[in-house]
């Protein structure tokens, strides 16, 4: 089966059941895991066994009928998105050794750009090989890890500054050492220079050949339409058991990071994603 064929079918069952309630997906704009919910048909039925004359509220099951759909579009456009990934990843070039700067970008701690793959996740490399700057030290306690990295525009900036520089010194011996310093810091910044244009050209021409852009803006559209359709779901009334589950999943997909964060706290956060899971855990269990 092709991957076009994988992503309808992982993304697009109808007969999913109640069971299959929280399928894996990750949403690219959010950083959170959200999940396909379940298909309407048959679990909203007119009657939850509770109040036997209760009818579910018609304009809540369309609502969640369109943020079912947009689960499974944003399923399919995620699969896609990690083909792509896979299909370009012998392709994509690591930066050169003499644009990397700090270890460990992958935690979001500088504020440079950190090197990352065709599809815009951190790109994790190994070490053994930068000889150039990492002590052996350092290679054998980090094998792995991502580094931010130098870009072409900055480094222009920073030759401005290095040629704009008149060297001083108190003595002729200190003065001839600081315009050696400057002499050999100009010829380093014009042979990054080089290294990040040629670096940037060609990563910018694979994103366009690949259509990684297109397929990571494809991602996020899907992700603001979640979005609104479960706002759509939590705008909506419930009557019935069914429909507090149909409401408690879209809840789960949109906050599904913060929920798993939270609901161990004393706080009202936590009191209220514990809540939440409750009515999830019985209105799926009442609605089955």
């Amino acid at each position: 089966m092709d991957a076009r064929s994988i992503t309808k079918v992982a993304a697009v069952d109808n007969t999913l059941s109640r069971r299959a309630l929280l399928l894996g997906l990750a949403a690219s704009s959010t950083a959170a895991a959200v999940a396909v919910a379940p298909k309407a048909h048959g679990a909203v039925v007119a009657r939850d066994g509770i109040d036997s004359d209760q009818v579910e509220n018609p304009e809540l099951i369309s609502a969640y009928e369109r943020f079912y759909d947009a689960c499974g579009e944003l399923k399919e456009a995620q699969y896609s998105l990690e083909w792509l990934a896979d299909e370009w990843r012998h392709q994509w070039p690591l930066a050169p050794e003499e644009l990397l700067l700090g270890a460990n970008a992958q935690d979001g701690r500088y504020t440079m750009p950190a090197e990352r793959d065709i599809v815009g996740r951190y790109l994790v490399r190994d070490t053994s090989d930068l000889t150039k700057r990492l002590a052996p030290k350092f290679r054998r306690e980090i094998g792995k890890t991502c580094f931010g990295i130098r870009t072409a525009d900055e480094e222009k900036e920073r030759l401005k500054r290095w040629k704009r520089s008149t060297p001083t010194g108190r003595t002729e011996k200190a003065l001839e050492r600081n315009r050696a310093y400057r002499i050999k810091a100009i010829r380093e910044c014009e042979l990054r220079i080089q290294l990040a244009d040629r670096y940037e050209a060609e990563t910018a021409r694979l994103r366009g050949v690949s259509g990684a852009d297109a397929a990571r803006l494809r991602v996020r559209d899907a992700d603001i339409r979640l979005q609104k359709a479960a706002d759509e779901v939590s705008q909506c009334q419930a009557r019935t058991v069914a429909g507090l589950a149909m409401k408690a999943d879209a809840l789960t997909v949109t906050a599904g990071a913060l929920m798993k964060i939270t609901k161990s706290d004393d706080s009202p956060l936590g009191q209220m994603a514990r809540f939440i899971e409750s009515v999830a855990e019985v209105a799926g269990r009442a609605s089955a």
